[in-house]
């Protein structure tokens, strides 16, 4: 599975190509927006890869997502540029489902190397993890997204930062 908005940054294309190499049907869910560069995109790199097994399932609705990433043996994620965050690893971790990621920005620090996921280099990396993630517990990835990524926990270090930073504040007026 690999879900997100089309575009070239995305690395979806890569995603094709390991799946192909790993020799696994790939389901992509997503929004192609009415940006040339993005349609263009769409057009001449994914539609031409998406020959059977592969799936372009357009966009999906939450629920949708939730059954998806669930079923899914895995996550892919093949950015091409550093991510300030991913909701959707954070998703496909609390469903259950690993994530293979490249080593790009904030997917380092969402994803556990070797027990929710893989960190990859390349496109022949994330086909070989591919058949990795039947090594990984399923259970583990729902309980480090439970502890990690609960609203309840972020909402906490939100306020907690915060206060930190008007204490800051406070201290360096006057």
């Amino acid at each position: 599975m690999a879900l997100g908005r089309i575009c070239p940054e995305k690395g979806f294309h890569i995603a094709l190509e390991a799946a192909r190499r790993a020799r696994v049907p790939l389901y992509i869910g997503g929004q192609v927006f009415p940006y040339e560069a993005h349609q263009r995109f769409f057009a001449t790199e994914l539609v031409p890869r998406l020959c059977s097994p592969h799936r372009f399932l357009g966009p999906v609705n939450r629920a949708r997502k939730q059954r998806l990433l669930a079923a899914a043996r895995c996550l892919l994620v093949p950015s091409l540029v550093p991510e300030t965050s991913s909701l959707v690893a954070m998703e496909a971790l609390s469903c259950g489902t690993p994530v293979i990621a490249f080593r790009k920005g904030a997917l380092s620090e969402i994803v556990e190397d070797g027990k929710t996921g893989f960190l990859v280099e390349h496109e022949k990396e994330m086909a070989e993890a591919i058949h990795a993630t039947t090594s990984l517990d399923p259970r583990l990835c729902r309980e480090i997204a439970r502890r990690r990524f609960s609203v309840a926990r972020m909402t906490e270090q939100y306020l907690a930062l915060y206060h930190k930073l008007a204490n800051h504040h406070a201290g360096s007026v006057g």
